[in-house]
């Protein structure tokens, strides 16, 4: 006697749909605002599934540790760097979203505002760059 599960794709497209994450509830969350989900620190949806912040950060050569979070610290939304990571400006990494995702680290050579970029266009595979605000 055989047996198999059957789902059709219909069923295999709904539940990636349904588990897809979600970015619109993000937040800079470190050491620069104590790691809490301050409405200032929120991400901002600038185009099509690319959220960015802007935040002035004080270049006292000592990097910054921080995370890109929801609210809550849900787990699947805990994104930071497999290993920690100290960023350069101007450069992408992939983001790991789960719970026990590392801090990111950034420190600015200079003292000035910046911009935080999270593009979720592949929502699976988002990924953060850091680059300097233009006045």
């Amino acid at each position: 006697m055989l047996s198999a599960c059957s789902t059709s794709s219909l069923d295999r497209a709904q539940n990636v749909v349904q588990n897809t994450p979600s970015y619109e509830d993000m937040y800079l969350r470190g050491v620069f605002n104590w790691w809490e989900a301050n409405e200032q620190f929120k991400l901002v949806e600038s185009s099509n599934n690319v959220y960015s912040a802007t935040l002035e950060l004080i270049a006292d050569g000592q990097p910054y540790d921080f995370k890109i979070a929801d609210s809550s610290w849900t787990a699947s939304l805990n994104c930071g760097a497999f290993e920690l990571k100290l960023l350069t400006l101007d450069e992408s990494i992939n983001l790991v979203c789960q719970e026990n995702s590392l801090n990111l680290q950034f420190q600015p050579k200079q003292t000035g505002k910046f911009v935080f970029t999270l593009d979720a266009s592949d929502p699976f595979y988002p990924e953060l760059r850091i680059s300097k605000a233009v006045n």
